[in-house]
């Protein structure tokens, strides 16, 4: 249960703390005041978006903080353990939001998501605002009301593992189908591809070798010219270099004995000897060796111009990278030709997926179905309490195809009225009526969730008189067993709060604020008095109030 509320530069609100007790708490004031404010702090907490306009000062960030009881729900250790966040009590539920409209949520001081800040709000607080009555008129609202009533969490999670499972089942089939509509034609082609880089011979490095190759073989002429040059520079004429060097060696030779220095000179000039002998006879040997050679030109062209075609064909820098290709194609080949056998097993896998989903559907469906007229009786009881003794409820149950919440359509149909069939939600007019069905399904629902605090924003809206007096009765009931905060604006439903707060708007300073106050003894009576007859006429109606009031204690 919530047990503080600290809110801070929150709309109307400067500064906010507020203590929460067990039972019943009731909240009043004028319109405008700051009820729905004070509600949309909560909703923050529960995960709910927020921006910077919804700062009372654009210059500080807003903080609203609440602490909640959580030792009594020992069930909300697992959620918090797949959220990874440490469960202690009290739990510490802070959200922060910065003049640029950034967020930060925190649980027992860990940053977390606002995905599981609402996953860990939902089981902590219920609020439920007048806008929720359009809810009763959605297709998920009916499973809902009978999934909740039916106690049907594990059945629900068998279930979405097994349509979770039969959705990747589904996925893979229809990848492989896809390919196999495919068909020839993209075998077809996977085999030229291959054939056709499989009958280049790839080789790496080659490219650079052939381009190296036909570099010699287009300028063969030119070479051949330098080679006989060369040559002859280096042994052939009568002043080549070896010539030249071979004298120096022998002067080297005769100085050598004649000092340190002079024998290393020697040593060098016969090191530069040896060498030049070596490279001499290399260059003669590629003189005599080397010609041009038309045939071996074209074929070296040739095969340039097919490595060449393949890389810009196939948009790849280097022969490496074909032949990556050339294997990778040849992979997914081989995966075509295993491909009916994979297709034939993924049919398989998916038939036995999904008849498996639907056995767990089929559970979840008959769950559903054994708590219908449990909680058509509950509601009709309920509903007469509060004045509607010719109400009347059906379901519309229809069978679907697999979707996440199972193999069925359910809708709860209502009839205030004697001799009308029930009909759609969306089809009653009258507030009163759908406020009082609300209250029915939650205080039916409040007997079946371990909920600790729930939240009913005007929930009594277009009811007065004794209806009011029953629903005032019904709350009460329901705050046995969970904390109940009520916004309300009728006397009936405001004597029967175990605590009262008064929301009002304070103009004393530079800016109207929104502030709250617990009422006691006769503050609390003159507030109540003030709800019947307006500022004018309360003072003669106190006594009536007390009775009420004592009518509602005994």
């Amino acid at each position: 249960m919530l047990r503080h509320l600290e809110v801070q530069n929150y709309a109307l609100i400067d500064q906010l703390d507020l203590h929460l007790a067990e039972g019943l708490t009731v909240i009043t004031g004028e319109t405008g005041a700051g009820k729905s404010i004070l509600l949309g702090a909560i909703s923050l907490l529960l995960g709910q978006r927020a921006d910077s306009k919804s700062l009372y000062d654009d210059q500080k960030k807003c903080v609203i903080e609440g602490t909640f009881s959580v030792a009594a729900y020992p069930h909300l250790k697992e959620i918090f353990h797949q959220e990874d966040i440490d469960f202690e009590d009290p739990c510490l539920i802070r959200r922060e939001i910065n003049p640029q409209g950034k967020s930060r949520s925190f649980i027992n001081d860990t940053p977390v998501t606002l995905e599981s800040m609402k996953r860990i709000g939902q089981e902590l607080v219920d609020i439920h605002s007048q806008q929720d009555n359009g809810w009763m008129g959605h297709p998920e609202f009916a499973l809902e009301l009978v999934d909740d009533f039916a106690q049907n969490q594990s059945l629900k999670s068998s279930y979405e593992k097994a349509y979770k499972a039969y959705q990747i089942a589904l996925s893979h089939q229809e990848q492989l189908a896809q390919k196999a509509r495919q068909g020839n034609q993209a075998i077809d082609f996977l085999n030229f591809q291959w054939e056709e880089l499989d009958k280049a011979q790839l080789v790496i490095g080659e490219y650079e070798q052939l381009s190296e190759q036909l570099q010699k073989l287009q300028n063969s002429e030119q070479i051949l010219e330098k080679l006989a040059q060369l040559a002859n520079h280096l042994s052939l004429s009568e002043s080549a270099a070896i010539e030249q060097i071979g004298q120096a060696r022998q002067l080297s030779q005769s100085l050598s004995k004649w000092g340190q220095s002079f024998e290393q000179w020697n040593q060098r000039i016969q090191s530069l000897w040896i060498e030049l002998k070596d490279l001499s006879a290399e260059v003669e040997g590629e003189a005599e060796s080397f010609q041009s050679d038309p045939i071996e030109l074209e074929k070296c062209q040739k095969r340039l111009d097919l490595l060449h075609r393949l890389l810009q064909k196939y948009q790849i820098k280097d022969i490496e990278s074909l032949i990556q290709l050339r294997d990778q194609v040849e992979e997914e080949l081989a995966q075509h030709e295993n491909l009916d056998q994979a297709l034939l097993d993924a049919n398989q896998a998916l038939q036995l997926a999904e008849n498996f989903a639907q056995e767990k559907a089929l559970e979840l469906h008959q769950n559903r179905v054994n708590s219908l007229d449990a909680i058509e009786k509950t509601l009709l009881q309920s509903l007469q309490q509060l004045g509607m003794p010719n109400a009347s409820l059906a379901w519309d149950i229809q069978a679907t195809k697999l979707s996440k919440s199972g193999q069925d359509k359910i809708q709860l149909l209502f009839s205030a009225n004697k001799g009308l069939a029930p009909k759609p939600f969306k089809q009653i007019a009258s507030g009163g009526e759908l406020s009082r069905l609300m209250l029915s399904i939650k205080h039916l629902l409040a007997q079946k969730r371990a909920l600790p605090t729930l939240i009913l924003d005007e929930i009594d809206t277009g009811v007065s008189g004794e209806i009011a007096i029953k629903m005032g009765q019904m709350l009460t009931q329901m705050s046995q067993n969970h904390q109940l905060i009520a916004i309300t604006h009728l006397p009936q439903i405001a004597v029967t709060g175990q605590t009262h707060w008064f929301v009002y708007k304070n103009h004393e300073g530079e800016k109207t604020v929104s502030s709250i106050k617990t009422l006691l003894g006769e503050e609390r009576i003159d507030e109540i008095a003030k709800m019947i007859g307006g500022q004018s006429g309360y003072v003669d109606l106190k006594e009536n109030v007390r009775k009420l009031m004592s009518s509602h204690q005994s």
